[in-house]
This record gives structure tokens, C-alpha cells and sequence, in this order.
């Protein structure tokens, strides 16, 4: 019987495994719709307790985004582009291997984008639901990521967003003197 158990053990490991649903990838929204050029700043606290700070710089056109996330000496770490039949992301070595760069831009789309431009990619099992000023997309039952949209000029203030799946907390800021990002979405 002692033979047996770790052949077992296997076997259920292997069944738990193959009931599991994986989970789908991330949608990512469609390109901004409108003509934009803006900038914020960027912290993110990592879960081990780490952090670091990007500048994003985000251009936008009807058709076409184009974010890429800055280091302090204005290196691109991270670069994004969107537009008709095309999406490339690109990372260097400077972004932390923690951080999914999928997962940052659909961050920073979850926190800057229209409401319906963010739904018009999610199919189930994805869902983007709103509570007051709160913004929450599941994956299921699973919290993929909660944005908190702060009282007052939604341009003048910070924009949280935690991600559940990675971990972290994202910290989207004003920067003097940049062109106003754009008004969050309202209640539907």
C-alpha cells in the first residue's frame, strides 16, 4: 500500500489540475477613441514589499494608443502600441519580471479608459462591474483588479488600483504641469 501512495498522490494532484479551470487571458480595450496626449506618474508597491516609480506617457487617437512607462532618467521600460490589426508590447530588463506587462497596461486602460471602450473587449467569464466610484473586473468569481476612483477633479487626483492576481498596488498621479488626463467614466 506504502507503494501505491505517492503513485496516488499523483493521480489527484493531476485530476485537481484538470478540473481546475484555467484562467483566460486579459482582454485589452480597444484604442482610446478620442485625440489625447497626456502623462502621469506611476508607483507601483509590489507584494515582497518593493517599489517603483515610472513616468507613463499615453497618446491616443481614435484609432491608435501608444503608452510607454519611463524610468527616472526617461528610459523606456515598457512600451504599448495599439492600432488597426497591430498590438505589440514590448518590455526591457528595467521592468521587475514580477510585473506582467500585459497586466500593467490593462492596469493603467482599467484607471484612464472609457467605460464602454473597457467593455466592449469582455467576454465571459470577464466582467467589469461598477460600485459608486469603484471599478471592479473579475475573471469569474476572481477579482482580477479594483480601481478606486477618488472624490473631487478625477484629472487632479491620484487613481489607485490594486491588482489581485499579481499582487500589487498601482498609484497613477498628477504631474505639474502635464496636460489634464482624462475624466474617469460616471456611473452608468
Amino acid at each position: 500500500m506504502k507503494k501505491f501512495a505517492p503513485l496516488l498522490l499523483l493521480l489527484l494532484a493531476g485530476c485537481q489540475a484538470w478540473l481546475t479551470p484555467p484562467s483566460s487571458p486579459r482582454p485589452l480595450a480597444p484604442p482610446f477613441g478620442e485625440f489625447r496626449e497626456f502623462q502621469r506618474d506611476l508607483s507601483i508597491r509590489l507584494d515582497q514589499g518593493g517599489r517603483v516609480d515610472y513616468r507613463v506617457r499615453l497618446s491616443l487617437t481614435p484609432e491608435r494608443s501608444r503608452i510607454v512607462l519611463t524610468d527616472a532618467e526617461e528610459r523606456p521600460v515598457l512600451t504599448f502600441e495599439h492600432g488597426p490589426g497591430r498590438t505589440e508590447i514590448s518590455r526591457t530588463p528595467a521592468l521587475p519580471a514580477a510585473l506582467s506587462a500585459d497586466a500593467l497596461i490593462a492596469d493603467i486602460q482599467l484607471a484612464l479608459w472609457p467605460e464602454p471602450r473597457l467593455r466592449a473587449p469582455l467576454r465571459p467569464p470577464w466582467r467589469l462591474q461598477r460600485d459608486g466610484d469603484t471599478l471592479r473586473l473579475y475573471d469569474g468569481q476572481t477579482l482580477e483588479a479594483r480601481v478606486s476612483f477618488q472624490e473631487g477633479e478625477r484629472r487632479a487626483t491620484p487613481i489607485p488600483v490594486y491588482n489581485a492576481r499579481y499582487g500589487y498596488l498601482m498609484l497613477l498621479l498628477p504631474v505639474d504641469g502635464s496636460t489634464p488626463s482624462p475624466s474617469a467614466p460616471a456611473p452608468e
